[in-house]
């Protein structure tokens, strides 16, 4: 029983850092105004919505499908998020972390080779055994249940904020 409340404990963890990322405040400077909106310009309420559709989207379409999917919209930070936020989860998940060949030390996010990487990544996941592939379904679908959790919790809308001012 401990073990198990320490694997949640650790995925509620990663998902809070998930949403915490994509919810910064704007860093602003009067004088350099490169710096006055969010270095990746990550839209939250966009990355909220896309969240807590993915539980949906896997169960839909499968893992792959659902990764496919992502890189196919990889040009919007939100969709490039989320696909960077499975892969981290992948290379802290001690589960995930057993499976064969499955090169976490080479998977770093630099500059410009985030879509490589995520290729590189959805390719490792098409060579996988069936029996492999199902536990990383159910790590990523407990993970974005997390996710999904901390946005709607983290991430106002705007009906919140009309709400609210009312």
């Amino acid at each position: 029983m401990s073990n198990l409340k320490n694997v949640n404990l650790e995925v509620a963890n990663f998902a809070m850092m998930c949403v915490e990322e994509v919810n910064k405040p704007e860093e602003k400077n009067c004088k350099d105004k490169r710096k006055e909106t969010n270095k990746r310009k990550i839209d939250s309420k966009e990355y909220k919505s896309l969240v807590k559709k993915m539980s949906a989207l896997i169960q839909k379409n499968g893992f792959i499908g659902t990764l496919v999917f992502n890189l196919s919209k990889v040009k919007k930070e939100h969709h490039k998020e989320v696909l960077k936020n499975i892969i981290e989860w992948n290379k802290k998940n001690l589960k995930i972390n057993g499976i064969h060949k499955f090169k976490k030390d080479e998977m770093i996010f630099e500059k410009n080779n985030d879509v490589e990487i995520i290729k590189e990544y959805i390719n490792w996941i098409t060579k996988l055994e069936p029996v492999e592939y199902r536990l990383i379904t159910k790590e990523m679908m407990s993970l974005f249940g997390w996710i999904k959790r901390f946005a709607d919790g983290m991430i106002e809308d705007k009906a919140e904020l009309i709400k609210g001012d009312q």
